[in-house]
């Protein structure tokens, strides 16, 4: 029997994707009873050093084939501690137990995405205290220069019409269904996939899995796939759009034949409302707010519309769900969603009224009084800080005092690193 590694792929609280692996032998047809101890104390959000001992075990029968690129098989995993129970912190078990207080409420919701990455042949960075460098090498013959701005262009480069086909297969056949990939804005070869709707927690198991095959893959080729929010200077963001829909069987709530319904437009409310809170969930890095200001197409101000892409928040025009504009691949997916629904939630709770949809272009003018979006991650998480009363009835209190402590420490240390910019900006300083 060959020999060959399952990588079994977690998140922190923080958001960061992590991962453990063994050696295991042929294909894994039965998980149960894999357990693989990690120390907890380093992993942000979990156990202290004294009580370190945790265990990450799969948690999906959904397993990505890899190995015909040498990269094994991929399986989402959850953390347990010493006695089997599960962590109350996982971000999985979090999402678990919303989606459970959903059904007994006698509700589905239906989540998919639409996550933006850019593709490149390699990049090289460096930050030290005497050098500090950012080096991104185009895909061969699919420069700027080459093709520049081609939203859903025909000519997408040879170089990636394998990849792809390969890494549709991948998906497609291990139950993470895509439901279409296409060229996005970004000057520096961006595209787009979009996965099809599925549970609130199969939706971010979803995320984890699509993002490491994405990655795998494209290595095998050369080729490096870049999720960060705002990667290129003077070039599109990259977002994670999520759609959403709640069910009551086979109704559809948000929507009454083609109109939107009052639980839609409560629900569209409360993300409204909460919106400034949510930004620190679902933009979670100081990156997010590079990607967050006019001029290249994402979200600005606190604002809904009726297939209007300027909006935060919007009801695409084939209608039967709600799009939330604003997240970004650095968001924990199992957290981040959570909080979206929750907000929601609350505003159908509450009634929260979203008012008139926007039918102009907030990037051109603003009519009347509309909030702006976060400038900052300090910025969201001090929203966070004051507004969080509609995360309680899932997120444990001292998970969200955990997470505002450790995102303002993160974002105050990177707030005081100078970079290059500084030297442009204060040259006759320099």
């Amino acid at each position: 029997m060959y020999k060959t590694t399952l990588h079994i792929l977690f998140t922190d609280v923080t958001g960061a994707h992590r991962r453990v692996s063994i050696s295991i032998s042929g294909k894994p047809e039965i998980l149960e009873g894999i357990m693989i101890g990690v120390d907890g104390s380093s992993i942000p959000g979990y156990n202290s050093i004294e009580k370190s001992d945790l265990y990450v075990k799969p948690a999906s029968s959904k397993i990505i084939d890899l190995s015909r690129f040498n990269k094994g098989y991929w399986v989402p995993g959850k953390i347990v501690m010493h006695d089997g129970r599960e962590h109350p912190w996982d971000p999985r078990l979090i999402a678990d137990k919303l989606a459970d207080e959903l059904h007994n409420e006698g509700y589905i919701s239906r989540v998919g995405c639409e996550l933006e990455f850019y593709v490149v042949e390699n990049v090289e960075y460096r930050l030290g205290r005497e050098k500090q460098y950012l080096l991104v090498r185009n895909i061969s013959k699919n420069s700027i220069e080459k093709l520049g701005r081609s939203h859903y262009a025909l000519n997408v480069s040879l170089t990636m019409e394998e990849p792809f086909t390969e890494l549709i297969n991948v998906l497609n056949g291990n139950a993470v269904t895509v439901s279409k990939i296409h060229r996005e804005n970004g000057f520096s070869s961006q595209y787009e996939i979009s996965l099809a709707p599925s549970s609130l927690v199969g939706l971010g198991d979803d995320i984890l899995l699509a993002i490491a095959s994405i990655r795998e893959v494209l290595r095998s080729y050369g080729l490096t796939s870049v999720f960060l929010p705002k990667p290129f200077i003077d070039d599109y963001g990259s977002g994670l759009h999520i759609h959403v829909s709640l069910w009551s069987g086979d109704r559809n709530l948000f929507f009454d034949g083609s109109e939107l319904s009052n639980i839609g437009r409560y629900f569209i409310g409360g993300i409204l409302e909460h919106a400034e809170s949510l930004t620190a969930f679902t933009n979670p890095s100081t990156n997010s707010y590079r990607r967050l200001i006019e001029g290249f197409e994402a979200p600005v101000y606190v604002s809904w519309g009726i297939g209007n892409r300027s909006t935060m928040v919007r009801i695409p025009l084939n209608g039967g769900r709600i799009e939330i504009r604003t997240p970004d691949a650095s968001m924990n997916p199992y957290l981040g969603l959570s909080a979206i629904i929750l907000a929601g939630l609350d505003g159908v709770k509450r009634k929260i009224d979203p008012g008139d949809p926007i039918s102009y272009n907030v990037y051109e003018k603003r009519e009347g009084k509309l909030r702006r979006l976060p400038r900052s991650l300090e910025e969201a998480v001090e929203y966070l800080i004051s507004d969080n009363e509609y995360l309680r009835p899932i997120f444990p209190r001292d998970l969200l005092e955990y997470y505002a402590e450790i995102k303002l420490r993160e974002a105050r240390r990177i707030r005081s690193i100078p970079g290059i910019v500084d030297y442009i900006t204060l040259e006759h300083l320099a």
